[in-house]
């Protein structure tokens, strides 16, 4: 029939035969036409004879980068969706993805179920404004976490990708990050949400401890032992078991755990019977693991095993935009807790938060807003109620990363000779545009450090950054 539905065409970029024959098989019950190509270079001649509606595009290409792939398709099709599939998926690669114009993020091995939702989800182009906007929405209060900023996106993608798997996840990030929090956003998005979570955090516990914490102990297994006890294992059985700070733990028992990891199965302390349970590993570190094994402190098979789905998570110094929603959140609940008036932040106030580096995260924010809310009263946070950690700064701190020195750099404009007839006068917006990719070039690329040099938040440079962009890829489709 002519007023028949068009049936969907979707390309799929993937290099492993097997691998697309199964997500094409799990793409049957929507119905879609499916076509599958390998290469990079074959992708781009597919849109010779057809432009399809909706791209998944694995990263790992033989021939050239799925971002480069990704690139040529935006500057072509710049509202066509693409979904980014990566076995390799790390926040930073997730962010860059979608500065591109990825629609969406999966991790390879990716679930059935979730491969349908998320072409599902992207398939819907009348729905799409709205859609943005449900995300930001959510994103805003997202599963415990605030913040709507690019990285923290990228976060919650991944978490809702890995949350329906099996599959290890290992977070990573500085102290104050929100490590427990992303713990428990997995757990929460997961089949397992109704089951238990238990976290045990390794370095809190004496280390002749935490073997009987973690997996129990007999009555008379040691002197103390007064009654049997369950451990975190047992408890956390059906759900999820939390290990945070495991880069503190013991190398003996870290090959304990490998063994229960492999099998299933382990043996209270004091006890010779084995025991079987089913839970879910999260585990998390402020360290660099991988630097951990190389020091002979972190065992390389129980990296391996534990390192299955990265979840890096972002500075606060790197969100400034979150800054804002994140303070106003914890005023109003301490003002709360604390029977005080305060409802807002003066002008002057919200601007030192957003350029203050923040190196204890969350957790130092929470802490200044507590501190502001104790000592004082009104409605209104002013200058004078900050604390000296926040106001003994002289300007913006400008973020550096471990073993980094931070750039004594001057960013200005590339020179030009003065107008001397109204011809000769630049546009502003040119001039910006130049002072700008000027300061990115100096820092290396590095956008936060940039950032602070100009003395704006990054994600002020993010959104000019696409609206040039996107005027380029307009301009180019005009011509």
């Amino acid at each position: 029939m002519e007023n028949q539905l068009k049936v969907r065409q979707v390309l799929m970029v993937e290099d492993t035969a097997s691998v697309a024959a199964l997500y094409k098989s799990y793409l049957n019950p929507l119905g879609l036409d499916v076509k599958i190509v390998g290469t990079g270079s074959d992708a781009l001649k597919a849109f010779q004879s057809f432009v399809p509606d909706l791209v998944l595009l694995d990263l790992r290409l033989p021939d050239m980068t799925g971002m480069a792939v990704l690139e040529e398709i935006r500057q072509n099709h710049p509202k066509l969706p693409v979904v980014i599939m990566t076995a390799h998926g790390s926040i930073d690669v997730a962010v860059e993805a979608m500065r591109f114009g990825a629609k969406d993020f999966l991790i390879k091995p990716c679930e059935a179920d979730r491969l349908r939702i998320t072409v599902n989800n992207a398939l819907k182009r009348d729905q799409e404004n709205s859609r943005t906007r449900a995300d930001l929405t959510q994103g805003a209060q997202y599963q415990g976490f605030i913040g709507t900023s690019l990285p923290m996106q990228a976060v919650y993608r991944v978490i809702e990708s890995a949350a329906s798997s099996k599959a290890t996840v290992f977070i990573t990030g500085e102290s104050g990050t929100g490590k427990e929090v992303c713990a428990e956003a997995v757990h929460a998005a997961s089949p397992r949400s109704n089951m238990p979570f238990v976290a045990l955090n390794c370095a809190a516990i004496p280390k002749e401890l935490i073997e009987s914490e973690l997996f129990g102990h007999v009555k008379g297994a040691f002197t103390g032992a007064l009654t049997e006890r369950q451990g975190a294992v047992e408890l956390a059985n059906k759900g999820t078991l939390f290990l945070d700070e495991l880069c503190e733990m013991d190398l003996e028992l870290q090959s304990k755990l490998l063994r229960f990891i492999q099998t299933g199965t382990y043996q209270k302390v004091g006890s010779s019977v084995t025991n079987a349970v089913d839970v879910r590993f999260v585990c998390a570190t402020n360290r660099n693991p991988w630097e951990e094994v190389k020091q002979g402190r972190f065992r390389e098979d129980l990296y391996y095993r534990l390192h299955v789905i990265p979840i890096s998570l972002p500075p606060l110094r790197e969100r400034a935009d979150d800054v804002i929603e994140i303070a106003h959140a914890l005023l109003g609940h301490i003002s709360v807790e604390e029977g005080k008036r305060f409802s807002r932040f003066a002008p002057d106030v919200l601007e030192r938060f957003r350029y203050h580096t923040w190196p204890g995260n969350v957790r130092e924010l929470q802490n200044v807003i507590r501190n502001i809310v104790v000592l004082n009263d009104g409605e209104e946070v002013l200058m004078q109620m900050l604390p000296p950690s926040v106001t003994s700064e002289s300007g913006a701190e400008i973020a550096s990363y471990p073993g980094e020195p931070t750039p004594s750099v001057s960013v200005v404009a590339a020179e030009k000779p003065q107008a001397t007839s109204p011809a000769q006068i630049e546009p502003l917006w040119s001039v910006e545009k130049r002072t700008i990719q000027n300061a990115i070039a100096v820092c290396d690329g590095n956008i936060p450090r940039a950032a602070g040099l100009l003395e704006v938040s990054p994600s002020t440079i993010y959104r000019k950054l696409q609206a040039w962009q996107e005027a380029e890829s307009s301009q180019r489709e005009k011509e």
